[in-house]
């Protein structure tokens, strides 16, 4: 479990099972990690880190802050949060290693090559168990043990599968293929599977959670903002489960490196602490893409009238080929939240509990979007969100839920369109 004493932890980019770029070398010193680039990246100038935070150029690189453990930020998003850091605990704890104990490399190390994107990390330390058998429902049920505190018989099947997932509800990675049958076992989905995610309730999501999120990938995908393909999985009692292809793993094969916007400007996402600015500017110098900005900007205006306000920093991210190009990765984790305090993560020119159209008519101005591209985009979004309880009901929410969640957003449009 863990690193030998003075052994560097080797980073590549996995462009396929037989195609590994070598990325950089990895040494921990006074709590913060130093990078040292290939002669590879160097050669190339391949952008690894999204922006020039940290240059491919020879030396040591180390990491600006302490806020990812001391890792740089783009490296950091290899670690798993919420569930997947949940499942890594307990499985070192039944291994009896306490997690605490673990250098940020030692995890990494964990993590191998079952992460996020394409970095995978040598040497790995990933304990591997066959996993023979996979039914949705049990793992459904499984993940509500774990949740609660107890170690059920799957646990390790669950911890393979939920690889390094990110965000608070348990989730898996498995493959379907065309006919709808399921693949599942070590590293990539196997030839005529394609990668998907699967996502179960956690305890305090509403019991038709699966519905919700697919009726708001619906109304954002007709609100014009770009989605991963979902579909709902039918279980044997209760709701069924939200599920979305990985677009982190592109049809016929192979990855894509991914960094999210907290990866990339080293902002915490655990708590308040970047803008709807920052998102737009660090959209505009990793992708360079008009389009990527006028998308960003899009988003920004669904979670503000669709009342999703868990925005942080790691809901929104980038994805890099081989040729070292970068894109605006497909949005995800679209469902109505809250946030913290009633706020967006992500504030709007200062506002974050009740931004309004004032608000984003600055912003956009900024950034160089006039206000006639502006007021298209809020009636595009606005036309979509309006009709709500039309997806609603084509994905099989409660009436229940379709009531709270509409109420909630209009309370938004009233706070917008006053503002």
């Amino acid at each position: 479990m863990r690193l030998a004493l003075g052994v560097p932890l080797s980073v590549s980019l996995a462009w396929s099972p037989s195609t590994r770029l070598p990325v950089a070398r990895l040494a921990m010193a006074d709590g913060l990690a130093q990078l040292e680039w290939s002669r590879e990246v160097i050669s190339t100038g391949l952008p690894v880190a999204a922006l020039d935070t940290y240059p491919p150029t020879p030396g040591l690189h180390a990491a600006r802050t302490r806020a990812f453990d001391g890792l740089h930020g783009f490296l950091a998003d290899s670690l798993p949060d919420g569930w997947g850091q949940l499942l890594m605990r307990r499985r070192l704890a039944r291994a009896e290693v306490d997690i605490t104990t673990l250098t940020p490399l030692d995890r990494l190390a964990l993590v191998g090559d079952q992460g996020r994107g394409a970095l995978v990390f040598r040497p790995a330390t990933t304990p591997q168990d066959p996993v023979e058998t996979l039914d949705l429902d049990d793992l459904a049920a499984a993940t509500m043990t774990v949740l609660e505190g107890e170690a059920p018989a799957l646990a390790d099947t669950l911890t393979r599968l939920g690889g390094g997932s990110g965000g608070a509800r348990p989730k898996v990675h498995i493959g379907f293929d065309a006919a709808g049958e399921v693949a599942i076992g070590d590293g990539e989905a196997p030839a005529g599977f394609e990668p998907w995610i699967v996502k179960f309730r956690a305890p305090d999501d509403p019991d038709d959670i699966g519905p919700i999120e697919a009726a708001y990938a619906d109304m954002a995908a007709a609100a014009g903002i770009v989605m991963s393909p979902h579909r709902l999985i039918p279980a044997r009692k209760g709701h069924p489960y939200f599920a979305t292809r990985r677009f982190d793993r592109p049809s016929g094969g192979g990855r894509l490196h991914m960094v999210s916007l907290a990866g990339a400007v080293e902002a915490p996402w655990d708590r308040p602490s970047a803008s709807y600015d920052t998102y737009l500017r660090a959209t505009r110098a990793i992708t360079r893409q008009a389009g990527d900005v006028d998308q960003a900007f899009r988003r920004m205006l669904f979670n503000v009238l669709a009342c999703n306000r868990d925005d942080h920093t790691r809901q929104h991210a980038y994805l890099m080929d081989a040729a070292g190009d970068w894109t605006l990765a497909p949005a995800y984790d679209l469902t109505h939240s809250t946030g913290p305090g009633g706020e967006h993560y992500l504030d709007i020119e200062g506002e974050g509990r009740r931004p309004g159209r004032g608000h984003v008519l600055a912003l956009g101005a900024r950034h160089g979007i006039g206000a006639k591209s502006v007021h298209a985009m809020i009636d595009d979004v606005s036309a979509a969100v309006s009709d709500w309880t039309v997806f609603a009901v084509a994905s099989g929410v409660t009436t229940a839920s379709q009531a709270r969640i509409a109420k909630a957003m209009a309370r938004v449009r009233a706070d917008f369109e006053g503002r």
